[in-house]
């Protein structure tokens, strides 16, 4: 059972059975679906037959709904498309993750500090999901299975704990891998290198990381990218698109000078030597560049409409969290809003905490806004000792955190719009 593209070299393996819906000779209208919702529906078809054929005693047929906590939880750290199968997947599966029964579930979302009942979209792929893989990611996955399975309600706590640790440990490695190669790359790319893509490696970067950094590299450069890491004469590495690229397809006219690769457009694996690092950042740069020219560079943010801040009160965000989730193939609003930076904290070094106001001399209206990562630019944070008003493109979302639901603009972008204003209310 997989969900990934098959390789058209290698074909497909020997087995009784292959179920994958990405073969060309598969009618069942399922590609999009990752690999624990086609575990699913493989369990619903095993059940349905199992009817037919008389397996079960009256009262005791087997209730897959109660397991669709697990299925929405793959569904969005998955970032396969939120449409069609997925989406009725993960506005179901929401539903019974609020009431889920599973103690390690439980105890994942005690430690993460959020309420079971609370539990939102966004707490699939920012809180939980991170922690889960964290497991696979830093130590083996056998951390997080264990966690997913158990009966003892002590041991899922232990458990628990235990990925909250490892990923704390996950964020350290992947931070001292950005910190060290980000500006490298600028000065690469001023230099002519990585004009369409990226390919960077290193002895010294923890392989569970590098497929989290190549996702910061792709959103920082704008271009698909490939973070290695290399150990014992072999690299394995971590692809991810942007703009629309097939970066499958890309990786496989370089196949020659890599040992292995395999997985979809928008996100694979590959395999390679260290010697030959630098022929195959050539070939993958050149490789992305002859990609069709319909697959286009990523468009500008787009903004969805402008509001004030006196608009976005909780009512208002519950109704836009209603058209969620939110994700690949239904991607969330961005507003525009006007406001003055009131003030501002740094938080780990890295993000922007800030508390912004209403620029209209009669509205009082204040709110909080977090800006991942924003803290990592100095001109950023010395422009907002000046208390200006800005331009923000954010998204409004509510922020459950241990008990406390809170309106909060998570900002994706601002430009400055005039001096700062000095008569407005504080």
């Amino acid at each position: 059972v997989d969900h990934h593209q098959v390789d058209v070299a290698k074909g497909l393996p020997v087995a009784l059975a292959i179920l994958d819906p990405q073969r060309a000779d598969c009618p069942s209208g399922l590609r999009e679906l990752c690999g624990c919702g086609l575990a699913f529906f493989l369990a619903m078809a095993v059940r349905s037959k199992g009817r037919e054929r008389g397996w079960f005693q009256p009262g005791q047929e087997p209730t897959l709904k109660k397991h669709l906590d697990l299925v929405v939880l793959a569904t969005a750290a998955d970032l396969v498309p939120l449409v069609s199968n997925n989406r009725i997947l993960v506005r179901h599966g929401l539903e019974v993750l609020k009431k889920t029964q599973k103690p390690g579930l439980r105890a994942l979302l005690e430690v993460a500090g959020v309420e079971v009942k609370l539990v939102s979209p966004g707490h699939l792929g920012f809180v939980l999901g991170p922690r889960i893989n964290a497991s696979g990611r830093i130590q083996n996955a056998s951390i997080a299975l264990r966690l997913l399975t158990t009966v003892n309600a002590i041991e899922a706590v232990e458990l628990a704990r235990e990925l909250e640790r490892l990923n704390e440990e996950r964020k350290g490695l992947q931070n001292q891998i950005w910190d060290e190669i980000k500006e490298q790359i600028q000065v690469d790319i001023d230099g002519g290198k990585f004009q369409y893509g990226i390919v960077v490696g290193s002895d010294r970067w923890h392989e569970g990381v590098v497929g989290i950094v190549a996702s910061r590299v792709t959103e920082q450069f704008r271009r698909p990218a490939i973070v290695l890491s290399f150990r014992d004469g072999h690299g394995k590495g971590s692809a991810r698109s942007y703009g629309g690229k097939n970066i499958l397809e890309a990786i496989r006219h370089c196949a020659d000078v890599l040992e292995g690769f395999g997985g979809h457009a928008h996100a694979a694996g590959v395999g390679i030597k260290p010697e030959n690092l630098d022929r195959f950042a050539e070939r993958f740069n050149e490789a992305i560049h002859a990609l069709p020219k319909e697959t286009v560079e990523e468009p500008p943010l787009v903004i969805d409409g402008e509001c004030a801040l006196k608009e976005l009160q909780s009512q208002t965000l519950l109704e836009i969290e209603s058209l969620g989730p939110f994700g690949p193939g239904n991607p969330e609003p961005v507003f525009h809003v006007q406001a003055q930076v009131r003030s501002f904290q740094i938080l780990k070094e890295r993000h922007l905490k800030l508390r912004l106001g209403s620029v209209d001399a009669d509205d009082a209206s204040l709110m909080e806004a977090i800006w991942f990562h924003a803290a990592e630019d100095p001109e950023k944070v010395a422009q907002l000792t000046q208390r200006p008003v800005l331009e923000w493109a954010g998204v409004p979302e509510l922020n459950r955190f241990r008990g406390r639901v809170t309106p909060t603009l998570r900002i994706r972008d601002q430009k400055k719009t005039g001096s700062p204003t000095k008569d407005l209310p504080v």
